[in-house]
């Protein structure tokens, strides 16, 4: 019923699409991983000959997240003058507007809530990603991927609020710490030295969701017995 092609967003206030206006007013640094938060709004209203279509329509979206995607696309066909079919009815807004805004402050504290856990405080002991991960994976020359699930090679994984070693996760604002420190017990890596940790939301690597992945070029030396190895990962959130 509904096309899955990838949604485009048209004429973006003069810009041939979102990457040029991310870059244009947020300076990267080059491999530095984007955060990046921009959402569109559009305001629309319908002659009521047409709105029953929309209401079914909209309806339809509480069950198949595929209605909300063919919906977005017929906001930007609308944004654009063009005519949608939806059912058997041919029609547009008798007026539609569109805007880009910033996501705001408290949205965005909302969102590293979720991924802290319950509450976001100390005290709070149900935490969402708050398992740390480390790896000795022969990852030279590599980037991390956004389509990375787990770690090239991990080696040990702990909670960091219960490990004896000392850790936490918490958030100031909207920003996201996840500190670990894991037991100078573990062995030796193969070469010597930790090239990648991860932030997860559970002990098992088969069904866990992976937060966070980062790949150090310069190996960070481990020996058992002699070194007490850990990591940290700080999450920014940025609204452009």
């Amino acid at each position: 019923m509904f096309s899955m092609q990838k949604l485009e967003l048209l004429d973006i206030i003069g810009k041939p699409n979102l990457q040029e206006l991310f870059d244009s007013g947020f300076k990267v640094v080059p491999g530095l991983p984007k955060l990046i938060f921009v959402g569109a709004a559009y305001m629309y209203t319908f002659h009521l000959d047409d709105f029953e279509t929309v209401r079914k329509h909209n309806i339809l979206g509480r069950y198949d997240v595929r209605a909300n995607v063919e919906w977005h696309r017929c906001l930007e066909r609308w944004v654009n003058d063009q005519s949608v079919t939806l059912g058997n009815r041919t029609f547009k807004p008798i007026k539609i507007s569109r805007n880009f805004y910033r996501v705001t402050n408290e949205g965005m504290e909302a969102v590293a809530l979720s991924i802290v856990g319950s509450g976001g405080d100390v005290e709070f002991g149900n935490r969402a990603f708050r398992y740390r991960s480390i790896g000795d994976g022969d990852v030279a020359g590599d980037v991390p991927n956004p389509s990375t699930k787990v770690l090239v090679n991990e080696i040990d994984r702990i909670d960091v609020n219960s490990t004896a070693e000392g850790g936490s996760l918490s958030r100031d604002g909207t920003t996201i710490y996840s500190i670990g420190n894991h037991s100078n017990t573990i062995p030796t890596p193969a070469g010597d030295g930790f090239t990648e940790c991860g932030m997860e939301d559970t002990s098992d690597p088969a069904t866990d969701l992976l937060l966070d992945y980062s790949i150090f070029e310069d190996a960070i030396p481990h020996t058992q017995n002699a070194y007490a190895p850990g990591s940290t990962t700080v999450i920014y959130q940025c609204s452009s």
